[in-house]
């Protein structure tokens, strides 16, 4: 087997001293092993990624809900309805209320659409950037609200996902730092404890989506090892964000393996505006391409659980296209395109990484390996998750050649989504294709779906040809669940918070 030495073994070695310590089994409690919390705590429109998602929607609830299928359902919001290109009316949910008592209607609504535009705090967040396209809100009547947006937006239904609702009163009464500590939401669960490698839970008892366990306790273990050693040994319930080498670890143990649509794809982003660096050729950024072995790495180290990618959508979201093929392993190809691009010998590069999550550290030591057989030589630097995501944001600038990030669909399972944060339209513009930016624009803003498709399909051939990334795969979410857990279904990156339980 090509990539054998990298599937991990030796799990029942790993201690968890140095962990945080897991809580005594409780028949009315539901312990959870994770890699991280969100880094801003519990803000509301906070991150959306796997790190912070999973534990806000615990808490806050969306307006909406996009499924695998990507079809859209109701939550917070009952009805949305199109009145003018550019306006929208939302009916809510009636009967909802806060964790401190107050309320879910239009006023609170409004509350939190004025937060995403204006306040300091609130608009600056990961999930607060994909819905301000969002111009004002005006109320109709106590459960009915009027949203105009800047421009038209064929996503709108789908962002109201992330629109996380936070109660108002207590965002104003607590300030920014201390809701984040003691978040107020309208989800299942609220905050007892929030810790920097703990968070506890418990059910509220008004919830209009009623819980069946009492409480909830999540602990941060940052080691895949360790989260895998936590669940056979009994320690939690749930183990989150494995990756393919537990599944027989977990079977062998009794436990159970959960696989679900992440809607992302693993990549690594080549900085190909650094002048400097041998990426900004386009020749060998497609060298890079061929000179991995994707096909081998899928079957051998992921067993076969996942799909080859070879542009920016995954392969169930709007935007992806099955004529548009991953780049083949050509080595040979891959040394002409070298030599031509002025490096016959290879080169040396630098890529940045974290590996706490899934098969990252696998993924890319198996670039490594392949670009080698190329001439190119590998430097991985591991980051902590706080400083990655400081040079995602360009708070602090990226050391090497290249970075390791996903593509993600998810929330919206749309390809506007991906061009969101890689494309120009970031702030920060890791990737940033001046030419193909009016048609992302046209992208982003046309409402009829037989109009959109060429415009997707030239922006999905765009990201392919010019290989503004090395492709490697669609990304499965694995998790590890104790057979006395019932009810467990991750959906679009959202647990089944109010179905779990633990049986006897």
């Amino acid at each position: 087997m090509k990539y054998k030495s990298m599937i991990l073994g030796g799990i029942a070695a790993v201690s968890l001293l140095g962990a945080a310590t897991v809580a005594q089994a409780a028949s009315d409690t539901l312990r959870v092993a994770h890699y991280n919390n969100p880094a801003q705590g519990g803000m509301p429109y906070g991150t959306f990624g796997a790190n912070g998602a999973y534990q806000l929607y615990a808490i806050f609830d969306g307006l909406t809900f996009v499924d695998d299928d990507k079809s859209v359902k109701p939550l917070l919001a009952t009805e949305w309805t199109l009145t003018s290109p550019t306006t929208w009316v939302v009916k809510l949910r009636q009967g909802v209320t806060f964790h401190n008592g107050e309320a879910w209607n239009a006023d609170a609504m409004i509350a939190n659409v004025n937060a995403i535009l204006s306040d300091p705090v609130v608009s600056k967040q990961q999930a607060s950037r994909q819905l301000n396209a969002m111009a004002s809100a005006r109320k109709i009547d106590n459960y009915t609200v009027e949203v105009t947006t800047k421009k038209p937006d064929p996503l709108f239904p789908k962002r109201l996902h992330i629109m996380r609702a936070h109660e108002p009163k207590a965002w104003a009464d607590l300030g920014a730092e201390g809701f984040s500590k003691t978040p107020v939401g309208a989800g299942s669960y609220k905050i007892v404890e929030w810790k920097a490698d703990r968070i506890t839970m418990t059910a509220y008892e008004n919830a209009w989506r009623k819980p069946k366990m009492k409480n909830v306790d999540i602990v941060i273990i940052h080691e895949i090892a360790t989260r895998i050693q936590a669940i056979n040994s009994g320690q939690v319930d749930i183990a989150w964000a494995l990756d393919n080498s537990a599944i027989a670890l977990l079977d062998n143990a009794g436990n159970k393996v959960v696989l679900s649509k992440r809607h992302d794809t693993l990549n690594m982003i080549l900085l190909h505006q650094k002048k400097e660096s041998p990426v900004s050729d386009v020749r060998v950024r497609q060298a890079l391409n061929y000179a991995y072995d994707k096909e081998t790495f899928v079957k051998e180290v992921m067993g076969g659980i996942t799909r080859t990618n070879g542009q920016p959508s995954e392969s169930t979201a709007t935007g992806f296209f099955e004529d548009i093929k991953p780049y083949p392993y050509d080595p040979e190809k891959a040394k002409k395109l070298l030599a031509e691009a002025g490096f016959p010998n290879g080169f040396d590069m630098k890529v940045e990484l974290v590996t706490s999550s899934g098969e990252f550290g696998d993924t890319f030591q198996a670039m490594a390996q392949d670009f080698k057989k190329v001439g190119v030589n590998v430097e991985l630097v591991n980051l902590s998750i706080p400083i990655f995501v400081q040079k995602v944001l360009a708070q602090k600038p990226w050391e090497g050649d290249a970075f390791t990030m996903m593509y993600e669909a998810h929330p919206m399972a749309d390809l506007s989504r991906v061009m969101a944060t890689h494309s120009c339209a970031f702030f920060a513009k890791h990737t940033c294709f001046e030419e193909i930016m009016p048609t992302i624009q046209a992208m982003d803003a046309e409402m009829d779906p037989v109009k959109r498709e060429p415009l997707l399909r030239k922006v999905a051939q765009f990201y392919h040809d010019n290989a503004a990334v090395v492709f490697s795969h669609e990304r499965p979410a694995i998790d590890g669940l104790s057979p006395k857990v019932k009810g467990y279904k991750l959906v679009n990156r959202v647990p089944s918070w109010s179905e779990i339980e633990v049986a006897d």
